[in-house]
């Protein structure tokens, strides 16, 4: 486990209703304190072993959520150290495996927020993934969409990937570790489902089977169908859980 989960484990926490973020940062040494800022999302100011976290009240509930766990990771990898956090700073899917200290944060933000030995049985009593299921984890834990999906795209063995989309086209993408160098393409093929999720509402989309070649730039794929299911985020971002259906794609072309 890493630092997040231990410390969760160490407290006892066996639910996602018991992820008290609040209660867990006084356990640590540090205080949270809601308020406006100017210039940046969240702060914190630490000194010896306390610290004063400040975090934007005119972020949305899940923002707030993940904020605070992202100093809570500061709080843990640069003990005694201020940080000053932008919007761009916070939550940005990237590689964890970066060892950027806004990096490092995130990912105990996400350990603390959707701990992996919470979401694994989880996950294997659901099946087959779907983004309903992924909505439903998101609530339960109190996450964004993004950050739940994410979370299971590292997790799962599923020919899935995860596809955040805007008019202006892919924004970002999160494959699952069995779909190899598979990436979708840049743009938005005005054929695929996604296209009415950016000009709909908030709901999620029927599981819809459409040609590979709406999403993938590569010869002869329209031999190909994917499934995808589409969602339109409370940010106007389009979510969308692309299942590959035939292993001797991902075979050719990953």
């Amino acid at each position: 486990m890493r630092p997040a989960e231990q410390l969760l484990v160490e407290l006892g926490i066996s639910e996602a209703k018991e992820i008290d973020l609040l209660a867990i940062a006084d356990c640590v040494g540090v205080q949270v304190l809601y308020r406006r800022l100017v210039g940046c999302e969240a702060q914190i100011i630490g000194f010896k072993d306390r610290a004063i976290v400040y975090v934007s009240d005119g972020a949305k509930p899940n923002r707030k959520r993940f904020s605070t766990g992202h100093e809570l990771g500061h709080w843990h990898h640069h003990r005694g150290q201020s940080f000053v956090c932008r919007s761009d700073d916070i939550g940005r899917p990237l590689d964890e495996r970066s060892r950027n200290a806004e990096r490092m944060a995130d990912v105990y933000s996400s350990d603390l927020i959707l701990p992996p030995y919470l979401i694994k049985p989880k996950l294997q009593a659901i099946g087959d993934i779907s983004l309903d299921a992924v909505v439903g984890l998101s609530q339960e834990f109190k996450a964004s969409l993004a950050a739940t999906g994410i979370r299971i795209m590292r997790m799962t063995r599923e020919p899935l990937i995860l596809i955040a989309q805007d008019l202006a086209g892919t924004k970002w993408q999160w494959p699952g570790i069995m779909v190899g160098g598979l990436r979708v393409r840049d743009d938005i093929d005005l054929r695929s489902s996604v296209s009415l999720s950016l000009a709909g509402v908030n709901r999620v989309g029927p599981v819809k089977k459409e040609s590979a070649s709406y999403w993938f730039d590569r010869r002869h794929i329209e031999q190909f169908d994917v499934k995808v299911q589409s969602v339109r985020t409370i940010e106007g971002e389009a979510l969308t859980l692309l299942r590959i259906l035939d292993p001797k794609m991902i075979d050719i072309y990953g």
